[in-house]
């Protein structure tokens, strides 16, 4: 604990020390209780910021304390050289120098709204949606020289060599007023998306029990473990467990069940042209492929599993148009895809669902999303964004996808004709003409569903909301709240994630 004093001190201390030709910092405070894997904590931090020229940095020190006084100390780890590194980056709130229409940008921290290209691969990806049950620490660099402006992405730098997102973009203006454009993405291990709250190594489903104690992830965690309590203890002679080593090795790898843990590997890549007409138009097309594997339908014989074609798919947007004008965008495009592939494939729930486990008859099982892919067959259709500020209180953001094509259907044991939509909606409300009032957010996203309007929830639907109240000068009651869905036994089951905090401006 003393050695996390210290650097919460210099944490400070350094805020002074970088203060020289800078604007003033300001310092936030919080205090409050946030759940974590259904447990609830009551928190309280400090939030340093100072900017001076181009740079900018913000800390976010906080502890989190339970009902019987103990600190939440995955979070102030130094044991080792890794886990002090995720220590130290977990408390950069931001670290950034200069602003995103800058010449040279960067940005380390959270990541509220990354689209690539015209999205067809990565549209509105988000590395905070689990805030603050998992905080990430992503990296967005974007550098211009001359006609060629490059863009690299990395999800979460505590997760350096397996985030959700990798990803390279590239745009060189051809001739004038004709940019084009290649995106490459990849997530290296998409089973790393499964929940492991203490950071061992080992997902908290396999954990049973031990999921916030590093040292433990199993009854059986060694051979001696396996002989006490299934050789020793059922009345065993000690001579007849000692020839069961072999055997206890063999029942603890099908108890852990490792084949769980193998990485699986989905990458995308795409190829898109941008012609501006004037400063109020501009019309795109964009090619994507998606790169990886997906398992084969449940199909009653063997012979209809080994014909069926694994590779993921590409998706085209031949046509779309982008108008902006004073208080409006809109975005309209006609597209179509191939079997086994997803528009958005990397979306703003994609830290969610890029691996679940689901739970059928008690027993879990692992499926990532590429995994279900084949759940889609070719499908054509047009999609419709819009961006606008009405009555000069709200801000609507809104996007439809509608493709008509191939769906799976379970029931069926086949493919049928239907469709596969997306839907989100995000408003804002302009808080200043609202007494009291200073954050008010709301949204909602239902995926690749045939009706996003009968909100049947799965695992691809998501609802937040940020609700801010002025308390006092300078203070400010801070509720967030997010609701995702698990597949449980033949139901989606909720989980929700609500942070309740009071904000201090010092």
């Amino acid at each position: 604990m003393k050695n996390k004093i210290n650097i919460f001190i210099i944490c400070l201390f350094s805020s002074y020390l970088y203060n020289q030709d800078s604007i003033d910092p300001v310092y936030t405070g919080s205090f409050g209780s946030v759940t974590i894997n259904n447990q609830v904590y009551n928190h309280f931090s400090i939030r340093p910021e100072l900017a001076f020229g181009k740079f900018g940095l913000g800390l976010d020190i906080y502890f989190y304390i339970d009902q019987d006084g103990e600190l939440y100390d995955k979070n102030w780890n130094f044991s080792s050289a890794k886990d002090t590194y995720k220590t130290l980056v977990d408390k950069i709130y931001y670290l950034r120098w200069g602003l995103p229409y800058d010449d040279k940008y960067f940005r380390i921290g959270a990541l509220p709204n990354i689209t690539l290209g015209n999205g067809s691969l990565v549209n509105s990806y988000s590395n905070v949606m689990d805030y603050p049950r998992v905080r990430r620490a992503g990296f967005n660099f974007k550098y211009k020289f001359q006609n060629f402006r490059l863009q690299f992405v990395h999800s979460d730098l505590k997760e350096f060599e397996e985030p959700s997102i990798i990803a390279l973009q590239g745009t060189f203006e051809y001739i004038k007023n004709l940019d084009l454009t290649f995106n490459i993405v990849t997530d290296i291990n998409q089973k790393r998306g499964l929940l492991d709250s203490d950071g061992d190594g080992y997902p908290d489903f396999i954990e049973s029990g031990y999921a916030n104690n590093p040292n433990m992830w199993h009854d059986n965690q060694t051979v001696q473990d396996w002989l006490d309590a299934n050789c020793v203890d059922s009345g065993i002679t000690e001579s007849e467990c000692n020839n069961l080593d072999e055997l206890a090795e063999d029942e603890m790898q099908a108890d852990l069940n490792p084949s769980e843990l193998a990485t699986d590997e989905v990458s995308g890549l795409s190829l898109g042209a941008t012609y501006k007409i004037n400063n109020n138009l501009k019309i795109y097309s964009e090619f994507s492929r998606l790169i990886g594997k997906t398992s084969s339908p449940p199909y009653s014989t063997q012979e209809e599993i080994d014909s069926f074609d694994r590779e993921l798919g590409y998706g085209f947007i031949p046509f779309g148009l982008i108008a902006e004008w004073d208080k409006i965008v809109m975005t309209i495009d006609y597209r179509q895809s191939s079997d086994n592939y997803l528009f958005h494939y990397w979306d703003q729930n994609y830290d969610h669902n890029r691996a679940m486990v689901v739970y059928i008859d008690d027993v879990p099982n692992v499926v990532t999303k590429e995994q279900r892919l084949y759940t889609y067959g070719k499908s054509k259709g047009a999609n419709l964004s819009i961006t606008s500020n009405f009555l000069k209180v709200f801000q609507l953001s809104m996007s439809y996808q509608y493709l008509n094509g191939q769906k799976w259907d379970d029931e069926l044991d086949d493919f049928k004709s239907d469709q596969n939509n997306t839907f989100f909606a995000k408003l804002d409300i302009d808080t200043s003409k609202i007494y009291k009032v200073r954050i008010a957010e709301l949204f909602y996203r239902q995926s690749y569903v045939s009706k996003p309007f009968n909100f049947n929830p799965d695992e691809n639907t998501l609802f937040g909301y940020n609700i801010g109240i002025e308390m006092a000068d300078n203070m400010i009651l801070l509720l967030r709240g997010r609701k995702t869905y698990v597949f449980d036994n033949g139901d989606y089951r909720p989980v929700k994630t609500t942070q309740v905090e009071t904000q201090i401006i010092f």
